[in-house]
């Protein structure tokens, strides 16, 4: 029985990634020039040494900041929920895509840039968080996210050639992808929490 949902759900993810294979591949473009412009970006702005550029991109300069639960949580549940809305109102329309996959880019781009600047700003503390905590849950927060926009696209455009109603193309897929980057938002933040910079220091 295993086996046999296993296979029925690799045989899906194959048949979606092979119906929607030039969106997924304009959004990994897109993202992954957003992450390499993230990466330039912070380290040029680290050169300067300028405080004013840091907070316009709202970049941490305390680990403190990085290890407050709740605050943590419940901002980053904003950020990914008002993502995930804007890329189903982006998906409404083909004229609308590209901004669904520039939103995409500058998801990418904040990611790239802030866990290059802790890395910078905070030396090996920093390299814990950023790439073994935050990057890892980050990509897979993006991934989940280009799955979604992805998906949705395919299902307006399927709900309109059958004259069904659009709304439900989105509704299912906005929940389960709700969950699943409420999940590891989880993770990351109690990986955080946990993990703290005193525990590391006595690691």
């Amino acid at each position: 029985m295993f086996a046999k949902n296993l296979y029925t759900m690799r045989y899906s993810i194959k048949e979606f990634c092979a119906r929607n294979k030039f969106k997924i591949i304009f959004c990994v473009i897109f993202c992954v020039v957003g992450i390499l412009t993230g990466i330039f970006t912070a380290i040029k702005i680290f050169g300067l040494d300028e405080e004013e550029i840091f907070e316009s991109f709202n970049l941490t300069y305390q680990l403190d900041d990085l290890e407050k639960f709740s605050a943590n949580f419940f901002s980053r549940l904003l950020s990914y929920e008002l993502v995930i809305i804007l890329l189903a109102l982006f998906a409404l329309h083909p004229a609308l895509y590209i901004f669904g996959w520039c939103l995409l880019a500058y998801r990418a781009f904040l990611i790239s840039i802030n866990c290059t600047m802790i890395i910078l700003w905070f030396s090996f503390n920093g390299i814990i968080k950023a790439l073994l905590i935050l990057l890892p849950c980050q990509i897979l927060m993006l991934a989940i996210m280009i799955g979604f926009y992805c998906y949705v696209c395919y299902q307006i455009k399927d709900c309109k050639f059958q004259k069904k109603k659009r709304f439900m193309g989105i509704l299912y897929p906005f929940i389960i992808a709700s969950l699943g980057l409420t999940v590891i938002n989880l993770f990351e933040t109690t990986l955080l929490f946990i993990f703290r910079s005193n525990v590391i220091l006595v690691i």
